[in-house]
Protein backbone atom coordinates (compact mmCIF):
# COMPACT_ATOMS: atom_id res chain seq x y z
CA UNK A 1 0.00 0.00 0.00
CA UNK A 2 1.32 3.47 -0.88
CA UNK A 3 2.11 5.56 2.34
CA UNK A 4 0.53 9.04 0.29
CA UNK A 5 -2.65 7.13 0.08
CA UNK A 6 -2.21 6.09 3.95
CA UNK A 7 -1.86 9.59 4.97
CA UNK A 8 -4.98 10.93 2.94
CA UNK A 9 -7.62 8.48 4.65
CA UNK A 10 -6.58 9.69 8.13
CA UNK A 11 -9.68 10.86 9.89
CA UNK A 12 -11.55 9.39 7.55
CA UNK A 13 -13.02 6.86 9.96
CA UNK A 14 -13.38 9.32 12.76
CA UNK A 15 -15.91 11.10 10.44
CA UNK A 16 -17.80 7.84 9.36
CA UNK A 17 -17.97 7.06 12.89
CA UNK A 18 -19.38 10.83 14.02
CA UNK A 19 -21.82 10.40 10.60
CA UNK A 20 -23.20 6.68 12.05
CA UNK A 21 -23.63 6.99 15.60
CA UNK A 22 -26.83 9.35 15.75
CA UNK A 23 -27.98 6.82 13.49
CA UNK A 24 -27.56 3.96 15.51
CA UNK A 25 -28.30 5.37 18.74
CA UNK A 26 -31.87 6.35 17.33
CA UNK A 27 -32.13 2.78 16.11
CA UNK A 28 -31.03 1.35 19.21
CA UNK A 29 -33.88 3.93 21.16
CA UNK A 30 -36.08 1.97 18.69
CA UNK A 31 -35.70 -1.10 19.87
CA UNK A 32 -35.90 -0.11 23.04
CA UNK A 33 -39.16 1.99 23.46
CA UNK A 34 -40.94 -0.79 21.05
CA UNK A 35 -39.74 -3.57 23.07
CA UNK A 36 -40.30 -2.04 26.12
CA UNK A 37 -44.46 -1.19 24.55
CA UNK A 38 -44.27 -5.22 23.12
CA UNK A 39 -43.24 -6.86 26.53
CA UNK A 40 -45.98 -4.38 28.45
CA UNK A 41 -48.44 -5.93 26.03
CA UNK A 42 -47.24 -9.63 26.22
CA UNK A 43 -47.77 -8.81 30.35
CA UNK A 44 -51.37 -7.89 29.93
CA UNK A 45 -52.37 -10.81 27.07
CA UNK A 46 -51.11 -13.14 29.90
CA UNK A 47 -52.47 -12.00 32.68
CA UNK A 48 -55.96 -11.88 30.70
CA UNK A 49 -55.70 -15.24 29.12
CA UNK A 50 -54.01 -17.23 32.65
CA UNK A 51 -56.98 -15.40 34.53
CA UNK A 52 -60.06 -15.67 32.43
CA UNK A 53 -59.03 -19.50 31.75
CA UNK A 54 -58.69 -20.26 35.47
CA UNK A 55 -62.14 -18.38 36.09
CA UNK A 56 -63.43 -20.64 33.06
CA UNK A 57 -62.34 -23.92 34.88
CA UNK A 58 -64.58 -22.94 38.30
CA UNK A 59 -68.44 -24.04 39.05
CA UNK A 60 -70.98 -21.04 38.93
CA UNK A 61 -73.15 -23.44 41.22
CA UNK A 62 -76.67 -23.77 41.53
CA UNK A 63 -78.80 -20.87 40.43
CA UNK A 64 -75.50 -18.86 39.43
CA UNK A 65 -74.65 -18.06 43.41
CA UNK A 66 -70.73 -18.47 42.42
CA UNK A 67 -70.96 -16.18 39.42
CA UNK A 68 -69.34 -13.24 42.00
CA UNK A 69 -66.80 -15.38 43.65
CA UNK A 70 -65.73 -16.25 40.01
CA UNK A 71 -65.74 -13.06 38.85
CA UNK A 72 -63.45 -11.88 42.45
CA UNK A 73 -60.90 -15.36 41.79
CA UNK A 74 -60.26 -14.42 37.97
CA UNK A 75 -59.73 -10.56 38.58
CA UNK A 76 -57.40 -11.83 41.73
CA UNK A 77 -55.32 -13.90 39.05
CA UNK A 78 -55.13 -11.69 36.62
CA UNK A 79 -53.57 -9.05 39.38
CA UNK A 80 -50.87 -12.27 40.29
CA UNK A 81 -50.14 -12.74 36.84
CA UNK A 82 -48.90 -9.22 36.60
CA UNK A 83 -47.44 -9.17 40.25
CA UNK A 84 -45.28 -12.12 38.57
CA UNK A 85 -43.86 -10.51 35.75
CA UNK A 86 -42.38 -7.34 38.20
CA UNK A 87 -45.98 -5.12 38.51
CA UNK A 88 -46.63 -5.31 41.89
CA UNK A 89 -47.25 -2.06 42.47
CA UNK A 90 -48.76 -1.32 38.97
CA UNK A 91 -50.67 2.06 39.36
CA UNK A 92 -52.18 2.74 36.09
CA UNK A 93 -52.95 -1.23 35.80
CA UNK A 94 -57.00 -2.14 35.86
CA UNK A 95 -58.23 -5.68 35.71
CA UNK A 96 -61.89 -6.58 35.14
CA UNK A 97 -64.00 -9.78 34.98
CA UNK A 98 -67.67 -9.92 34.15
CA UNK A 99 -69.77 -13.03 32.67
CA UNK A 100 -71.90 -12.56 29.98
CA UNK A 101 -74.63 -14.29 28.20
CA UNK A 102 -76.81 -17.11 29.63
CA UNK A 103 -76.56 -21.07 29.37
CA UNK A 104 -75.25 -23.23 27.16
CA UNK A 105 -73.87 -19.51 26.06
CA UNK A 106 -72.60 -17.95 29.21
CA UNK A 107 -68.63 -16.79 28.78
CA UNK A 108 -66.46 -15.22 31.33
CA UNK A 109 -64.74 -11.74 29.88
CA UNK A 110 -61.70 -10.45 31.40
CA UNK A 111 -59.90 -7.07 30.55
CA UNK A 112 -56.64 -5.83 31.92
CA UNK A 113 -55.74 -2.28 31.04
CA UNK A 114 -52.13 -0.57 31.69
CA UNK A 115 -50.96 2.96 30.84
CA UNK A 116 -47.69 2.77 29.27
CA UNK A 117 -43.99 5.63 29.42
CA UNK A 118 -42.12 4.07 26.84
CA UNK A 119 -37.83 3.71 28.17
CA UNK A 120 -36.75 6.19 25.93
CA UNK A 121 -40.00 7.87 24.27
CA UNK A 122 -37.99 9.01 21.40
CA UNK A 123 -40.27 6.74 18.75
CA UNK A 124 -43.12 5.74 20.95
CA UNK A 125 -45.49 8.19 23.19
CA UNK A 126 -47.38 7.62 26.61
CA UNK A 127 -50.11 5.02 26.11
CA UNK A 128 -52.66 2.78 27.28
CA UNK A 129 -52.55 -0.52 26.47
CA UNK A 130 -55.96 -2.62 26.64
CA UNK A 131 -56.03 -6.80 26.23
CA UNK A 132 -59.06 -8.56 26.62
CA UNK A 133 -60.04 -12.61 27.01
CA UNK A 134 -63.31 -14.52 26.22
CA UNK A 135 -63.78 -17.69 27.38
CA UNK A 136 -66.38 -19.87 27.63
CA UNK A 137 -67.51 -21.33 31.10
CA UNK A 138 -66.85 -24.96 31.46
CA UNK A 139 -69.94 -25.59 33.83
CA UNK A 140 -72.95 -24.63 31.99
CA UNK A 141 -76.24 -24.88 33.74
CA UNK A 142 -79.95 -23.65 33.64
CA UNK A 143 -81.11 -21.73 35.80
CA UNK A 144 -84.63 -22.64 38.33
CA UNK A 145 -87.62 -21.70 36.23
Amino acid sequence: MNPRTRARRRGGNAIEFALCLPLWVLVVAAIMDFGWLFYAQTTLDAAANIGCREGALMDPGELDTNLTEIEETTTLRMLAVLASFGEDECDHCSVEASTAGAPPQRSLVCEATRRVTPLTGVFASERTLRSSQVSRLEWQREGAP
